[in-house]
């Protein structure tokens, strides 16, 4: 809604006044009124006839208390005697004071005008002694339009503001402070008259408009206007990204446009590489976060049961692979200054040579980087090493978005006395920088063309200049920040999960930097180097577990673990709950003393959409008869290996997973595992080239077949002794540890 601040001083018109607030009220407006009057029964019963048409009324109150930040001066500090003494002269002033001069000062010195001014879009003077308090209160929002009510050009500017109000605040704000049918109906107006001064710039703001209704799940109504605005006369580019903006507004709402994603994404890349040639990066990147938003969104790939990524990885990111933009994002620094206006388009662009296995760890053929490209500033480098004294190796541990996956690796490298560990978390308070994606993908892109690229702040060079060794977890924005900006000498060691192969930055970053990469499991190292060919060329690619200490879950089992299962971090789509229910539904059908443990936090309710939906139906589903009385609802929980003394069985439910870590754990505790055959990740092995085959089920019917198989007490605890001696043995950290510690820190 547009909010309207309504500044009133003088009562001499009660009647005009009332009138007034019809009027605004009629033009659908949100009045709040700040009465600058002194108290008096006139103005109470002005505040309630007012009460039935304002959204709020305020008899303006001054608060002369001269806090900061909530503390009082101190009395018979030099500042107390200057607020003592400015009290005096401002109540004064205001006993004998006109009505304009009483006003103003009522309206400076109260703090409610000023939070309330920055939220309006209109400030009025309700009469001419108003005039200049709304001046004064004008100076706290800039962007807000200051009229009196008798100006006649007040139709006209209240007939613009409901048109711009709605747009702007959606482009600033989102859907937070206006709603989507508003949006549409201004937009309306827009297309309507896209000539119209005051209207014509929003016609180049279409594409934000669409993004952010789509942002807010309005769906439907972002369509309505990406289709209004494709029928308007837009530059060849802005169609692009407005054709793209759709398509990913129409994947968003569950749709799968495979023809139409194809053709837009190659359109929008073909002008951002026009852009780039003309030395355009900021259009070329901006482009290129915006095809990507489309490519791999996540209701295409992240928690669905089949991706058209894993399907054909070739085909699907064939518009991505044959962009000269896309080239150049994940080429080595400097190799694509050739593209640049006024260089030898004679050259040809550097290719990416596969590094000589031979070669030292490390090593690389890509060339140099350009001197263009060194820090601003000279940083001392390591502390120098005292000849014939040991030199511990350092680490940089970089965590990425999620970093408790790194506490328990960092727990050990900080134990061993030949490392000397540090960590750099990019999303701690510091320069934004680090983790924006449009601005990192603009970073890329200057690296790759030789242009400078912004130093990183101080300490994050130092750490960078320090190390030995980094290691980052997750391919996420952390790693292209890393691979920007770390020596070309330093060792940097990546880390795939799971969500990364889904992801953008994998596509986006120079793999000539990256000495060796982890994988937690072989089927996410089959899909990322079909997925990316261009990671192929680093030296060493590993597949190494999670870090787990199993060996602590080894508790003996509490009566009725015979007849419960359960499900740890459940409350995601893609751990796929409802196919759980589906099992225990199955169960209990035989037995009503089956249950299942939901261990963890309940379901986010910040979520994309296709996630909320999903929540519903769970909800649904969970309170029907057959299963809701065997849900146990455990919550999260610090000591899991206590909790899992009551499950016997422990089920991986998951439409994809790279390296379970909560099925894990329940084996290791002695529960019998029934592990889901992932189904994204059913092609490549998944769930089968973890575990053995026996633990490995493709139905609800199988699950619970295996479950009834081992309901035996004796049967069960002689198959969760062995998942727990399989597990331990494999994939507790004393197995793995020798494993990760060569591959990050070299043979």
């Amino acid at each position: 809604m547009t909010e309207v601040l309504l500044i009133v001083v003088s009562l001499s018109d009660v009647p005009r006044l009332l009138g007034l607030l019809e009027r605004l009220g009629s033009a659908g407006l949100t009045i709040r009124v700040a009465l600058a009057v002194p108290a008096s029964a006139t103005a109470a019963d002005v505040e309630e006839q007012l009460g039935t048409d304002a959204a709020e009324i305020r008899m303006v109150r001054m608060n002369l208390s001269g806090r900061r930040g909530g503390v009082a001066p101190a009395r018979f500090s030099r500042r107390w005697a200057k607020v003592v003494m400015r009290n005096l002269v401002v109540r004064g002033g205001v006993r004998v004071a006109d009505d304009e001069r009483r006003g103003w000062l009522m309206v400076r010195y109260d703090p409610w005008i000023r939070r309330r001014v920055r939220q309006a879009d209109l400030i009025l003077a309700a009469d001419r002694d108003a005039e200049r308090a709304a001046e004064l209160a004008a100076r706290h929002n800039r962007d807000a339009v200051r009229l009196t009510a008798t100006d006649p050009a007040l139709d006209g500017v209240l007939a613009q503001l409901a048109t711009t109000v709605p747009l702007r605040r959606v482009l600033r704000q989102g859907l937070s402070r206006t709603t989507a049918e508003e949006v549409v109906l201004a937009w309306k107006r827009v297309a309507a008259d896209p000539a119209e001064p005051h209207l014509n710039d929003f016609v180049g703001q279409a594409v934000g408009v669409v993004h952010a209704l789509r942002r807010g799940h309005a769906f439907e109504e972002a369509e309505v206007v990406a289709r209004s605005a494709l029928g308007l006369d837009l530059p060849p580019a802005e169609k692009a990204a407005l054709r793209v903006e759709l398509v990913t507004n129409q994947i968003a709402a569950g749709g799968s446009p495979a023809r139409e994603l194809a053709e837009a994404v190659r359109e929008l890349l073909g002008f951002a590489d026009e852009a780039l040639r003309e030395g355009d990066l900021e259009t070329a990147g901006r482009m290129a976060v915006q095809a990507t938003d489309a490519v791999l969104h996540r209701e295409l790939h992240a928690d669905v049961l089949a991706s058209p990524l894993l399907e054909d990885p070739e085909g699907f990111l064939a518009p991505l692979r044959d962009s000269l933009t896309f080239q150049a994002l994940r080429a080595p620094a400097g190799s694509m200054a050739w593209v640049l206006p006024g260089t030898n388009r004679a050259v040809s662009p550097v290719p990416s040579v596969p590094s000589d296995p031979s070669a030292p760890s490390g090593s690389s053929a890509s060339p140099e980087r350009p001197a263009s490209l060194a820090p601003a500033t000279t940083l001392p480098g390591p502390a120098p090493r005292l000849p014939g004294t040991p030199a511990p190796h350092r680490v940089l541990v970089v965590p990425g978005d999620y970093p408790h996956f790194t506490q328990g690796i960092i727990s050990a490298l900080a134990d061993e006395p030949d490392l000397e560990v540090r960590v750099l978390n990019l999303r701690a308070p510091g320069v934004r920088r680090r983790y924006q994606r449009g601005a990192l993908v603009l970073d890329r892109l200057r690296d790759a063309v030789g242009r400078p690229v912004p130093a990183p702040a101080r300490p994050d060079a130092e750490l960078l200049e320090w190390a030995d060794t980094i290691f980052v977890d997750w391919c996420d924005n952390a790693a292209q920040w890393v691979t920007i900006h770390a020596p070309r000498t330093t060792r940097l060691v990546v880390r795939f999960h799971s969500l990364e192969a889904i992801s953008p930055q994998p596509h986006m970053v120079d793999w000539s930097q990256v000495s060796e990469v982890i994988f937690v499991g072989r089927h996410v190292r089959e899909l990322v180097e079909r997925a990316v060919p261009d990671l192929t060329q680093v030296p060493g690619r590993h597949v190494v577990p999670n870090e787990m200490r199993l060996e602590r879950f080894g508790l003996p089992k509490r009566p009725g673990a015979e007849r419960t299962l359960a499900m740890v971090g459940w409350a995601q789509r893609v751990k796929d709950p409802l196919w759980a229910l589906e099992v225990l539904a199955l169960l209990r059908a035989e037995d009503p003393t089956w249950r299942l443990l939901l261990i963890g936090r309940d379901f986010s309710p910040h979520q994309h959409a296709g996630a909320l939906r999903y929540q519903d139906e769970f909800r649904e589903r969970a309170a029907a008869d057959d299963v809701r009385d065997g849900l146990v609802h455990v919550g999260y929980t610090t000591e899991l290996p206590e909790v899992l003394r009551d499950a016997g069985f422990v089920l991986s439910a998951s439409r994809r997973e790279g390296f379970p870590v909560g099925p894990t754990e329940g084996a290791a505790s002695g529960a019998v595992p029934v592990m889901r055959d992932w189904p994204m990740y059913a092609d490549y092995s998944g769930a089968s080239g973890i575990f053995p085959a026996e633990w490995v089920v493709r139905s609800p019917a199988e699950a619970a077949a295996r479950i009834l198989a081992h309901a035996d007490p004796e049967r069960r605890a002689e198959a969760g002794a062995a998942a727990r001696d399989y597990v331990v043995e494999h994939f507790d950290w004393r197995a793995v540890e020798p494993r990760f510690r060569e591959v990050l820190l070299g043979p």
